[in-house]
């Protein structure tokens, strides 16, 4: 279980963070160190990090969610808040939803809730289909050796889907994100993992008419995953969840790392989650 948890430091109300395809939990520091201030944060590992096992054509997020429900089985610290982003936040949902006991609430970071169409329809495509998917090409093409961390640092700086990390975030990435290989570094989460991830996204729709955990959902004005429509449909499953879009796009925890953590502070806090003397 150590490898599956992260210390980020912190006291008080257990938060618990899952993170989104390819990030691991480190690549967030600068989101989730205001969040240590007012309680103990734990960043999560989903299984590509620490399984030995190859990645598959098609990930299991329902897979993913026992992973989570296992480990804080094992952990056997009371309930937690559980806040996920992207993959994250649809694996944080999965695992509330099959053991609510262990959870006091969510919250769920632009998840990826897909419309029905898309989802079922990359569900059931063929295998030489899904190969030819642009983000499965671009996952699959992607430079995942590099001869130290500057060259990796300096690679990502120069890609759109980085462009907008601060130098501070995007090193955070790079530090969490590579591994020692032989004399250079290697991305930890492999690129057929992420491939795997992206052709595997289940419909969540049904589900969310059966949570009843108190949610904060958050979306990137700017997201190209999930949509103003999608969060509509959202809101009329879930009534009770409160749900904003605000600044930033889908990475918004890395994006905008200081207004994502204050927003998840203002929930909490309102729940009662802080403590009084944080609320």
């Amino acid at each position: 279980m150590e490898d599956r948890l992260e210390s980020f430091g912190g006291s008080g109300t257990p938060l618990v963070f899952a993170h989104a395809n390819g990030y691991p939990p480190g690549s967030y520091r600068q989101f989730l160190a205001p969040l240590a201030e007012h309680c103990e944060v734990i960043g999560y590992c989903h299984r590509p990090l620490w399984s030995n096992q190859p990645a598959p054509l098609r990930a299991n997020w329902h897979l993913f969610a026992r992973d989570l429900v296992d480990t804080l089985e094992r952990r056997a610290a009371g309930p937690v808040w559980m806040m996920g982003h992207s993959l994250g936040a649809v694996v944080s949902l999965l695992a509330a939803l099959k053991r609510p006991a262990l959870f006091q609430g969510l919250v769920l970071l632009d998840p990826v809730f897909l419309p029905s169409r898309q989802a079922l329809s990359v569900r059931l495509a063929p295998h030489k289909t899904l190969r030819r998917l642009p983000m499965v090409r671009k996952a699959l093409g992607r430079p995942h050796r590099f001869g130290d961390t500057a060259e990796a640092f300096e690679f990502h700086r120069g890609k759109r889907a980085f462009a907008g990390m601060s130098d501070a975030v995007l090193w955070d990435y790079v530090r969490a994100g590579t591994r020692t290989a032989g004399t250079g570094v290697e991305l930890a989460w492999s690129p057929a993992w992420e491939a795997a991830v992206y052709t595997s996204a289940p419909l969540v729709w049904p589900r969310l008419l059966r949570m009843r955990l108190p949610t904060l959902g958050l979306r990137g004005e700017t997201s190209d995953v999930l949509s103003a429509a999608a969060l509509r449909r959202w809101a009329r499953l879930q009534p009770n969840a409160e749900l904003h879009t605000c600044p930033g796009g889908h990475l918004l925890p890395l994006e905008r790392p200081g207004e994502t953590a204050a927003l998840v502070l203002d929930f909490l806090g309102r729940q009662g989650a802080l403590g009084p003397r944080d609320a």
